[in-house]
């Protein structure tokens, strides 16, 4: 995981029984230079500096299911493996430094799966 972040609810829309969901952003975020950086918390000089990132992530096209439950981990869940897209794209206004991902291309995906899950407390 890069990072954990509030995100509004409208970025979000599942549909799960027809097996689609999309979640979209739009957000400022710190730019740290490196993973290094990021991991260390030792920047070169100008770092961190704020940059916008925009995701759009899509899934959708039902390909398998599967229901599991491992009682030894306290977690159930249903899940379906679908299609996915992404497209990415990062701005650091203080560079002008732009990056943006190819465009999406269902051919190219490895694997999606989305589900909805009970862990914890609310396994029982």
């Amino acid at each position: 995981m890069f990072w954990t972040i509030l995100v509004p609810p409208d970025s979000v829309d599942v549909h799960l029984g027809a097996g689609q969901a999309s979640f979209r952003l739009t957000t400022s975020t710190f730019d740290d230079h490196d993973l290094k950086s990021s991991l260390t918390r030792v920047f070169p000089a100008g770092f961190p500096q704020i940059a916008e990132i925009a995701f759009d992530v899509e899934w959708s096209g039902i390909v398998d299911t599967a229901h599991i439950r491992n009682e030894a981990l306290n977690f159930e869940g249903d899940f379906l493996q679908t299609g996915s897209t992404i497209q990415w794209s990062a701005f650091d206004p203080s560079s002008g430094f732009r990056f943006t991902s190819e465009a999406p291309n269902p051919a190219r995906l490895v694997n999606a799966v989305i589900g909805r899950e009970r862990n914890g407390v609310f396994f029982k």
